[in-house]
């Protein structure tokens, strides 16, 4: 539904409340597809509120918020599954594998619903880990991984569909320097494959390194490298119908 240029995510006077905690404030932010950028700010600023609200994890208290396209105010939470399948991968600071299990298989269990077999799921992981330069670690569980391989196999299997949005959360707040450095520099040649990525993280340099940084504060949008330029472009009829 959406084309090259049109956004894949368009919140539009997002707020989110939690009782009294007023965690978005009237958000308005248009990313576009191919588009790489870090959304920054400090603990409690509501970038994790922002980033499940455009997962569609959560739901906003008020607002709009438009997916690939699809408002999410119009879907069921059968719909919002389907469409979180298909169009967005996660990636968060833990990396979230399983005990025991073969980096293939935990990255083959992303496609566990889908119907296929076991074999065809995990020829799809052996080339997703191939593609995040773990093809040598393919059996290797994960305490025979170092945190910057438990990263990459979370990328993988968060790729696993080519989502056109991958959403990172802290995505080397676990690691190192060096293994962070890797990271990032995987993410980066995703973006150039064409995958639009979105990296939320309290870290500045990591911020300004990107091509476009949205800082948070306090529930606002503080500041948007990006605005000028999505101002003048006029957001395509389909998606404001």
């Amino acid at each position: 539904m959406t084309g090259p240029s049109h956004p894949v995510v368009h919140l539009s006077g997002v707020t989110k409340t939690y009782g009294d905690v007023h965690a978005l404030k009237g958000a308005d932010l248009v990313i576009r597809r191919g588009e790489l950028l870090a959304i920054v700010g400090p603990s409690g600023s509501g970038k994790s509120t922002m980033l499940n609200i455009m997962g569609t994890l959560d739901r906003p208290t008020d607002g709009t918020v438009r997916i690939a396209g699809h408002r999410t105010d119009e879907l069921s939470d059968r719909e919002l599954s389907a469409l979180r399948a298909g169009t967005i991968g996660f990636v968060f600071q833990q990396f979230h594998l399983a005990p025991g299990v073969a980096s293939v298989d935990s990255v083959a269990d992303g496609l566990l619903y889908s119907g296929r077999p076991r074999a065809w799921r995990r020829r799809k992981a052996e080339t997703a880990l191939r593609r995040v330069g773990l093809g040598h670690r393919l059996d290797h569980q994960p305490h025979q991984l170092s945190g910057g391989e438990k990263q990459r196999v979370a990328i993988a299997r968060a790729v696993l569909g080519d989502p056109p949005l991958l959403l990172a959360d802290e995505p080397t707040g676990a690691l190192d320097s060096r293994s962070g450095a890797v990271v990032m520099e995987l993410l980066h040649e995703l973006h150039e494959a064409g995958t639009t990525v979105v990296v939320i993280t309290h870290d500045r340099d990591i911020a300004g390194s990107l091509p476009r940084e949205v800082r948070v504060r306090d529930g606002l949008i503080e500041y948007d490298s990006g605005r000028p330029a999505e101002l003048a472009d006029r957001v395509p009829q389909e998606i404001t119908s």
